[in-house]
């Protein structure tokens, strides 16, 4: 029993750190998935932690979209802030033009990317993750998944993408 506390204790311990910025995982240094909406206390956080582009997911229809309204504030806290609706099975012209933006961004840039529950915009980075960061498949689908990849046939299209690419 207490063996089986102490192999649990490091994975508590992880559990228990709050992130920068709430509600999100630091998938890579600089480089944030958030769970859901940016709030109040999410904007305060961004503001702290200098993210420079907030990158938004959501598509037409869903539930609390008020894009303007999340640019207006973004943009009046100086971060830049792109919308790009990507569905739960993003086609590969998706992952293609979020890696390209992740790669061509400036030194020193912070980026959050959100959808509405974090399904979305962790499934995006997985293959920046293993295309341009060079991780094996199931690490970044580990990351994925603890930053919010959560439905089957979104994980398919991410396995489907980077086997296209050689990547299996």
């Amino acid at each position: 029993m207490s063996r089986a506390l102490f192999l649990l204790l490091p994975a508590l311990v992880l559990q228990a750190q709050d992130s920068a910025i709430p509600g999100a995982v630091e998938v890579r240094p600089g480089i944030f998935v958030l769970r859901g909406v940016p709030n109040e206390g999410t904007c305060a956080a961004i503001k702290k932690q200098h993210i420079t582009h907030v990158i938004d997911l959501r598509q037409d229809g869903e539930a609390n979209l008020n894009c303007e309204s999340e640019a207006s504030r973004l943009q009046d806290m100086g971060v830049q802030y792109l919308r790009y609706a990507v569905s739960k099975t993003p086609p590969a012209g998706d992952f293609d033009f979020l890696r390209e933006f992740l790669r061509d961004l400036p030194r020193g840039s912070k980026v959050l990317l959100h959808c509405s529950d974090g399904n979305r915009a962790a499934a995006v980075v997985c293959p920046w993750l293993v295309l341009d960061k060079g991780l094996p498949v199931e690490e970044a689908l580990r990351i994925a998944k603890g930053a919010g990849l959560q439905l089957q046939e979104t994980e398919n299209a991410v396995r489907k993408y980077l086997s296209s690419k050689g990547r299996a």
